[in-house]
């Protein structure tokens, strides 16, 4: 969830432009200009389906995370209203959750039921958006992307135009190229850090690392036949939809690093729909206060001790 919430601070601050209609510009345009977007619903898909584990029974089974659903901009000093389903299975157990955003108001959900964040959580959620989109509307020069330290249409090697396609009721220009794997694992850290920049990272704010530079170096020499696809708005060059398809098949040397994966695929898809059209996001009815958290956690076995209740 504070990866979503990078992600949405740079969302809504930019994502498109006008260019030439080379690939080499439209990729360019897509992710470093500063048209807006104000609102819209996101679907982000992620899965890992191992086709062969060299380690622990854990290693071989799939994962698929799943996060979806509407947000919409207040203005560049507010927090900005969303309501985000996640959904996460993991060795044949599934997990819902979730978090919706009103008017000053922060809501979690676990399995159904709504809890009410603390007013100083959201306090601090929100001082933290404010500051991450301060920094990146004060650099003129520079999209959001940008100014998180990461450059999505840098991902691509060699891009070419496969053609137009609808994408979400949107006609968008298909753009397909080979994935630079080192990059775009070193900018996935950068989101995920990008967390602390929102006032929610471990350690007092200071970021949240999503692999070690050493795990970083083990996944990128063990992909293969990577490629990116993304689907970009034919006149407005608004992103729509951006797709990551992987091959990993780890050696002896990467083995340990990968938690005994041997080989498996990997796709990761980002998809945007109705953007800057208005989105219904309301408070959910009679939430529970946020001291219910904890036993709904060791209800399901989530709880990792008594600090989980902070």
């Amino acid at each position: 969830m504070l990866l979503l919430g990078a992600l949405l601070a740079g969302v809504l601050a930019a994502c498109g432009g006008a260019g030439s209609p080379s690939a080499a510009s439209l990729v360019h345009a897509t992710f470093t200009s500063h048209k807006p977007i104000e609102s819209g619903r996101i679907d982000l898909t992620f899965a890992l389906t191992p086709t062969r584990s060299a380690g622990s029974p854990a290693a071989a089974q799939p994962v698929r995370l799943g996060v979806q659903g509407p947000f919409e901009s207040l203005g560049p000093a507010r927090l900005p209203r969303f309501a985000l389903a996640l959904m996460m299975t993991s060795a044949g157990h599934t997990l819902q959750a979730g978090a919706t955003s009103t008017s000053g108001q922060l809501y979690i959900e676990l399995a159904g039921a709504y809890f009410t964040a603390p007013a100083a959580t959201v306090s601090a959620l929100a001082q933290g958006y404010v500051q991450a989109t301060r920094a990146s509307s004060s650099a003129a020069s520079q999209s959001t992307f940008a100014a998180l330290g990461v450059n999505p249409g840098e991902w691509l090697v060699h891009p070419h135009i496969v053609g137009t396609v609808d994408s979400a009721g949107a006609q968008t220009t298909h753009v397909t190229g080979e994935l630079d794997v080192t990059r775009f694992l070193s900018d996935a850290d950068k989101l995920a850090g990008a967390g602390g920049a929102l006032g929610l990272g471990a350690g007092g704010g200071s970021g949240l690392s999503l692999l070690s530079p050493a795990g970083i170096r083990a996944l990128a020499g063990s992909v293969h036949s990577a490629r990116v696809d993304l689907y970009t708005g034919s006149h407005d060059h608004l992103l729509r939809r951006l797709s990551i398809s992987a091959s990993i098949s780890s050696t002896p040397q990467t083995r340990a690093a990968l938690g005994g994966l041997g080989s498996a695929s990997l796709q990761l898809t980002l998809q945007f729909a109705g953007l800057n059209q208005p989105q219904a996001i309301a408070a959910p009815s009679n939430p529970q206060p946020i001291s219910k958290l904890l036993p709904a956690l060791e209800r399901l076995g989530l709880a990792l001790g008594a600090g989980a209740a902070s």
